[in-house]
């Protein structure tokens, strides 16, 4: 009962963490469709979360030689900075300033465990269950599909959004590989990054900033921010954290896989995209990839395994 009830409860987490990312990308796409830029929406990403974030940062220390030492501190600083902070949230919000969500939700966090995966290969020497492979090889499958989509249905310029989500989802996997080599808790790189960022990214934002801001409506500027910088940089990275404990690292890694199908049935009501017959078949293919990818445990029919006593 204790385990089952675990479960629910870990699930619970991660459909909470999942929503908050569901909600980034809908907010983000709405954002650049509307008043606000990309500079605007970094700049209140990183505006809230820093500040929220500066205790934990202050605590474990600013300085990049905390991390490791040496060159090595330095190096992996900016994987992570870069990888994940004000760099990572210009690329991907101008993806989705040029491809629709059914393209973004999909490519974004579909390519990431191929991107991470072939990282720790290289570097961390890691091997590959056979399960694993079978996803890993579904993924550049499904983003063919949907490259495709674009260059022959799109309205124009897609390719743009799917070039830059790809690159989003390889500075991505490079902060996962740096975080991972640093030892770092989640919350400590996640200060890390967001105040850093803050530090780096906001003095520039104010001297070259547009009037977006001032565009924009009180009550837009606050959505903004509550998803931008509150939920999506700190409260989902509590949720999502809270779900790997309860669940484990497999089967939590393997709800992202819900990910581009939640954004994709959400964007159809709320700004109206309806995905091409392809981008069904490219979002499943990928979502059975992530999902292979993460370690997500396969049915016991597959798996020949006996069921286990209740």
């Amino acid at each position: 009962m204790s385990n089952r009830s675990n479960a629910l409860k870990g699930l619970a987490w991660g459909l909470f963490a999942i929503s908050i990312w569901v909600s980034w990308m809908l907010a983000t796409r709405w954002g650049v469709r509307s008043s606000l830029s990309i500079w605007d929406l970094t700049a209140l990403r990183f505006a809230s979360a820093g500040l929220i974030l500066l205790p934990v940062a202050w605590r474990f220390g600013l300085d990049p030689r905390r991390i490791a030492p040496g060159r090595a501190g330095w190096g992996l600083w900016a994987a992570m900075v870069i990888g994940a902070g004000f760099v990572y949230q210009l690329f991907a919000a101008s993806g989705f300033a040029y491809a629709p969500i059914s393209h973004g939700s999909v490519m974004l966090p579909g390519t990431m465990p191929l991107f991470v995966a072939g990282l720790s290969v290289l570097l961390l020497g890691e091997r590959i269950a056979p399960a694993r492979r079978v996803g890993f090889l579904l993924i550049p499958a499904g983003v063919i599909c949907l490259a495709w989509v674009g260059l022959t249905h799109g309205e124009g310029g897609e390719w743009r959004g799917q070039l830059l989500f790809v690159l989003s989802a390889l500075l991505w996997a490079s902060y996962t590989i740096a975080m991972r080599k640093s030892g770092l808790s989640p919350l400590v790189a996640a200060a890390i990054v967001c105040v850093w960022s803050a530090i780096l990214f906001l003095p520039f934002y104010a001297v070259f900033a547009g009037d977006g801001l001032s565009r924009a409506g009180w009550g837009e500027i606050a959505f903004q921010t509550l998803i931008q910088g509150v939920l999506s940089s700190v409260v989902s990275l509590v949720a999502f954290n809270r779900a790997l404990q309860l669940l484990g690292a497999s089967r939590g890694a393997a709800l992202a896989s819900l990910v581009p199908v939640a954004a994709t049935l959400c964007a159809i009501p709320l700004l109206g995209e309806w995905p091409a017959p392809l981008d069904w078949v490219g979002v499943a293919v990928i979502s059975t990839g992530v999902y292979l990818a993460a370690g997500g445990p396969l049915p016991r029919a597959l798996t020949g395994a006996a069921p286990s006593a209740p």
